[in-house]
C-alpha cells in the first residue's frame, strides 16, 4: 500500500522531529532500498507470487532490489513512449474475416504497447491461458509477467475495460461489430476478444487455414530465379510452418528439412543440396535454418541471380522524388540525352559537364574531336552530314526547276498535246506582235 511518496513523506517527516521524539535519518541509500523494497514486493504480485526472502543473503537480497527498481525505471520509460509506440502499432479496424489473422497479430502488439495499473503490458488480458503459466522458462520479467499476471482484482477490471474500448474502437461499424454486442453490458475486453476468437478462429477458419497449408505444400516449389525469388520461396516456406503450428500441427525440423530438398528443383543447386545430405548422413545436427542459410548463399552465387540483381541497380528511378541516375547500365557516365534532367543533382549534373569536356562533347552531343569513339557523338556527326546533303540537293532541285520554267515558251516538247485544243495553255494570252505599218 505505500508509495515512493510514502517513503519520501515518512523520510522527512522522521528526519524533522527532535532527538527526544525519536528523530531518525533515513538517508539516501535508506529512502532507495526502501523505495526499491516496495517495487519489489509489487513484483512478486504481477507474476501471481509470493514475497518470500526465503534462501537469501544480505547480499542476494539487495541485488534483487536493484533489479526491480531498474524494472520500475523501465517502466516509467515505457510510459513515456506509449502515445507514439501505441500510434504506429495501431491494428487498423476490423472490417472483414480476411483481416482475422493479421488484425489479431497487430492487435496483440497494440495492447502490448500499452502498461495497465499494475505497469504489466495489457496483452495479459487477452492471454490464451486462463491461468498462470508458472511452468514455462519465460525470457524475460516482462514477458513472464503477462503470462503470469493475475485475471483478477481491482487492477485487473481496470484494465480488461480498457482493452474493452480499443476492441470497440476497432470494430463499430463493421460487421466484426456484431459478434462484440453480446459482450457489452460486461465491458470486458477478455470476453469481447475471446467471443472475436470462436468466431473468426472457429473450426470453420481452421479448416481453410489448414487447406491453405496443404495447397502450399502440394504446390510450392523453386524452380529459378525467374519464376519465383528464393526469398519469396522461404517465406511462402514460413507461412507454411506457422499455419501448421498455429493449428497444433506443427511440421518438426526433419520433415522442414525434407521439404526444402524435395521443392529445391534449380540444377545448379543440387550439389549444394546433395553436400546438405551427406552431412545429415554422417550425423550432423542440421537444422532447417542452416539448410536455408546454405541453400540462399548457393542461390546468390548463380548467373541468373547475380543479372538480375546488377540489372536492378543499373536501373536509375524516376518516380517518387528520386533523382534519375547519370550512369549507364556498364556503369559509366552518360554524356547524352538523360530524361528528366531538371531533377539531377547539382553534383551529378558536373560530373555531366565535366565529362563531356574531357571528351569534347559540346552541349548538342557534336564533338570537337571527330576520332573520338563516343556512339551519341557519331550519330550527330552522321546526322550533320545528312543535313548537309539535303540542303545540297534541295539547291539542285531549286536550280533545275528554274531552268525548265525558263524554257517552256520555247519547248513544243514540254507542251501538252491536248492544251491544243482548249487546255490551260491555249487560254494564256498571247503576245501579239504590232507592225509600225
Amino acid at each position: 500500500m505505500i508509495t515512493d511518496k510514502d517513503i519520501d513523506t515518512m523520510s522527512t517527516t522522521f528526519s524533522g522531529l527532535t532527538q527526544a521524539t525519536g528523530r531518525i535519518m533515513f538517508g539516501t541509500s535508506r529512502t532507495k532500498y526502501l523505495k526499491a523494497t516496495i517495487h519489489w514486493v509489487e513484483d512478486f504480485y504481477r507474476v501471481s507470487e509470493i514475497p518470500t526472502i526465503v534462501g537469501m543473503d544480505e547480499y542476494s537480497f539487495k541485488n534483487e532490489l536493484q533489479r526491480s527498481l531498474a524494472r520500475e525505471k523501465i517502466r516509467k520509460s515505457l510510459i513515456k513512449q506509449t502515445s507514439t509506440a501505441a500510434d504506429a502499432a495501431s491494428p487498423g479496424p476490423l472490417e472483414k474475416e480476411q483481416q482475422w489473422k493479421d488484425w489479431e497479430e497487430k492487435f496483440t502488439n497494440y495492447t502490448r504497447a500499452h502498461l495497465g495499473a499494475k505497469g504489466v503490458p495489457l496483452s495479459y488480458v487477452i492471454r490464451h491461458n486462463d491461468n498462470p503459466d508458472t511452468v514455462t522458462v519465460h525470457p524475460d520479467f516482462l514477458s513472464k509477467s503477462i503470462a503470469c499476471a493475475p485475471l483478477s482484482g481491482e487492477d485487473y477490471e481496470a484494465d480488461r475495460m480498457t482493452v474493452f474500448n480499443f476492441i470497440v474502437s476497432f470494430t463499430t461499424g463493421y460487421p466484426s461489430g456484431d459478434w462484440v454486442k453480446n459482450t457489452l453490458r460486461f465491458s470486458d475486453g477478455r470476453k469481447s476478444m475471446a467471443a472475436l476468437r470462436n468466431h473468426f478462429s472457429g473450426e470453420g477458419n481452421a479448416t481453410r487455414s489448414l487447406a491453405e497449408a496443404e495447397r502450399l505444400k502440394s504446390t510450392l516449389h523453386y524452380k529459378n530465379e525467374r519464376a519465383m525469388a528464393f526469398e519469396t520461396y522461404l517465406t511462402q516456406c514460413q507461412k507454411m510452418h506457422n499455419i501448421f503450428e498455429k493449428e497444433n500441427e506443427p511440421m518438426t525440423e526433419e520433415a522442414k528439412i525434407r521439404f526444402m530438398f524435395k521443392t529445391v528443383g534449380h540444377a545448379d543447386l543440387q550439389p549444394a543440396i546433395e553436400a546438405l545430405k551427406v552431412q545429415q548422413t554422417a550425423g550432423a545436427a542440421l537444422t532447417y535454418t542452416t539448410c536455408a542459410n546454405h541453400i540462399s548463399t548457393a542461390v546468390s552465387e548463380l548467373p541468373e541471380f547475380l543479372a538480375k540483381n546488377r540489372s536492378i541497380s543499373a536501373v536509375g528511378r524516376r518516380d517518387g522524388g528520386s533523382t534519375p541516375s547519370i550512369y549507364t547500365a556498364d556503369g559509366t557516365i552518360n554524356t547524352g540525352h538523360i530524361e528528366n534532367w531538371k531533377a539531377v543533382s547539382s553534383e551529378d549534373k558536373k560530373k555531366v559537364y565535366k565529362e563531356r569536356k574531357r571528351l569534347g562533347i559540346k552541349f548538342n552531343g557534336v564533338k570537337k574531336d571527330p576520332k573520338s569513339t563516343s556512339s551519341n557523338s557519331a550519330n550527330a556527326n552522321t546526322l550533320t552530314q545528312l543535313r548537309k546533303q539535303v540542303k545540297k540537293q534541295r539547291r539542285e532541285i531549286k536550280s533545275l526547276k528554274r531552268g525548265s520554267d525558263d524554257n517552256d515558251d520555247d519547248s513544243d516538247a514540254a507542251s501538252d498535246a491536248g492544251d491544243q485544243f482548249g487546255g490551260k495553255s491555249s487560254k494564256k494570252k498571247k503576245k501579239v506582235k504590232i507592225n509600225s505599218t
